[in-house]
């Protein structure tokens, strides 16, 4: 399946059952126990009904999500994958709440793979480095995904553990352009996430 077909389902999956996007403000925003900061108006696409993402993961954008997207996912129990299996041979890896910075840096690049289709993209990762997230340590990584037939993305991400549970935002853009166009509005609300 070309890879730009794979995308556009990704994005139609993530958003599945949306009838509207709605506006999130900025000022303080809760997404599960998550306490964020965006400094602009984003756009919230409502994700209910789908199976790839569990029911308290948003997906944010300012451009649109072929373009940019910001992935919360809240909460993932241990033993859990990042996003839901949308069938069984997709087997996706899972979370375990003892897994050092470098050991969630793969988790994430193999999710993303597993997600998009192993073949159609490669996704690298570089620059862990620790971050704070309010009262809890955590850490933040740069991120290429190379996909075989459309445009490439950056991305950050910044990822925190709390009460054996993740917290991760991961940040895309298309390149060459929208990623540098709102990286630092999409720094702004990982930096500030915290519980």
């Amino acid at each position: 399946m070309p890879v730009r077909v794979t995308l556009a389902m990704l994005c139609a999956l993530l958003v599945s059952g949306c009838t509207a996007y709605s506006a999130v403000k900025p000022g303080t925003v809760l997404v599960g126990a998550l306490q964020l900061n965006p400094s602009l108006t984003w756009s919230a696409a409502p994700n209910t009904g789908t199976n790839y993402t569990n029911c308290q993961t948003q997906v944010w954008t300012l451009d649109g999500l072929l373009l940019n997207r910001l992935i919360i996912v809240p909460g993932v129990d241990d033993g859990k994958p990042i996003f839901n299996q949308g069938r069984e041979s997709q087997a996706l890896p899972v979370f375990e709440s003892d897994m050092l910075a470098n050991e969630v840096e793969e988790l994430v690049e193999s999710s993303i793979v597993k997600l998009f289709g192993e073949g159609q993209v490669a996704v690298q990762t570089e620059k862990l480095r620790p971050n704070r997230f309010g009262d809890n340590r955590g850490f933040m990584f740069d991120m290429l995904v190379s996909v075989s037939d459309g445009p490439d993305y950056s991305g950050i991400a910044g990822a925190f553990i709390h009460e054996q549970q993740l917290y991760l935002l991961i940040y895309l853009g298309a390149e060459p352009y929208y990623f540098e166009k709102r990286r630092e509005q999409a720094q702004v609300i990982i930096k500030s996430a915290r519980i």
